[in-house]
C-alpha cells in the first residue's frame, strides 16, 4: 500500500485538475506555481532579491533562473 504525504496528495490533486481542465502536461506543470510565485514578486516589488528571498535561494542567479521567461497575462482570482 502506497503511504500518501502531503506532496504526493497535493500533487494528485493538481494533475487531477489540470487533466479535468484540458491542459496539456507539457505546457502546465506543478512547479510552474512556484515560479509564477516569484515571477510576480519580482515584478510587484520591482526587485528580484525580494523573489529571492521568497523563493529561499541563495543565489540571485537560480532566482533570475526562475523569473526568466515566464511573464503571462496578470489575472484576478475567481473569488
Amino acid at each position: 500500500m502506497k503511504k500518501w504525504g502531503f506532496r504526493t496528495g497535493t500533487n494528485y490533486a493538481f494533475y487531477k485538475a489540470r487533466d479535468k481542465a484540458g491542459i496539456d502536461k507539457d505546457k502546465f506543470q506543478f512547479r510552474d506555481l512556484r515560479a509564477k510565485a516569484g515571477t510576480d514578486k519580482a515584478d510587484s516589488s520591482g526587485d528580484i532579491r525580494q523573489a529571492q528571498k521568497q523563493l529561499g535561494h541563495k543565489s540571485v542567479t537560480m532566482t533570475e533562473h526562475y523569473v526568466r521567461d515566464r511573464k503571462g497575462n496578470k489575472v484576478t482570482p475567481t473569488k
